[in-house]
């Protein structure tokens, strides 16, 4: 499933332009996705238990730039590990990989916010979520920790580790985030909203949804996807 989606008020409203994927599946397949100045490939993801792996492909990955001109990446849909029947601790852990492409600029700063999913029963449990980025050399330039609460439903502005600082920025950049989900016995605990937001030097957003002009963005398929529609 591809929507492209363009608003351009002529001074009434900013413009906002947004392209949906189908799955996380769909990308992994040789998926690419670019909107403005950002490229997004080589999406995987790793899920060694098996807890999580339907639920991983079948994510909705979305690009967008805000009315700020800020370019967003967005997981959507339930990452769960249910346990309301067990008598113990049970645990998902899931790797989500990808590449982001700046053509032209530096990225300097990477943001990550998070949204725990609602439980019917108080949640307890914790969701411990690794993020490492590295260059085009291969060499690690930002990583963090952040430990979640699952019954804050609503990630905190602004935590120590939310801001990945990028120096010396870079045009390209690998991302890999390790969600660790831990549901204790008789809970169900995982996130509904995982997110990304992208910064450079020199921040080409504002300028970029200016000379669009009509919003333009484009969903680039591998080969085999194309031949498959």
């Amino acid at each position: 499933m591809l929507v492209v989606g363009c608003v351009s008020a002529m001074g009434v409203a900013p413009l906002f332009a947004q392209v949906y994927t189908g799955t996380l599946a769909d990308l992994a397949n040789g998926g690419t996705l670019t909107i403005g100045d950002k490229t997004f490939s080589n999406f995987s993801w790793q899920n060694s238990d098996g807890l999580l792996n339907s639920q991983a492909a079948n994510l909705i990955v979305t690009a967008s730039i805000g009315s700020d001109g800020v370019y967003y990446l967005d997981f959507g849909g339930g990452l769960i590990v249910n346990n309301l029947q067990g008598t113990s601790d049970l645990v998902g852990d899931l790797k989500l990989n990808y590449t982001i492409t700046a053509n032209p600029g530096l990225i300097n700063m990477i943001d990550q916010q998070y949204t725990p999913a609602p439980n019917a029963t108080p949640a307890s449990g914790q969701i411990i979520i690794g993020e490492t980025v590295k260059n085009n050399l291969g060499i690690i330039v930002a990583n963090s920790t952040l430990t979640l609460s699952p019954s804050d439903l609503i990630d905190p502005q602004p935590e120590a580790g939310d801001n990945l600082n990028i120096n010396p920025g870079a045009n390209r950049l690998s991302v890999v985030k390790d969600i660790l989900i831990d549901a204790y016995a008789g809970n169900s605990v995982g996130l509904n909203d995982v997110q990304q937001s992208f910064h450079q030097v020199p921040e080409p957003g504002t300028m970029l949804l200016g000379g669009l002009g009509g919003g333009l963005l484009w969903f680039l398929r591998s080969r085999r996807q194309a031949k498959r529609n």
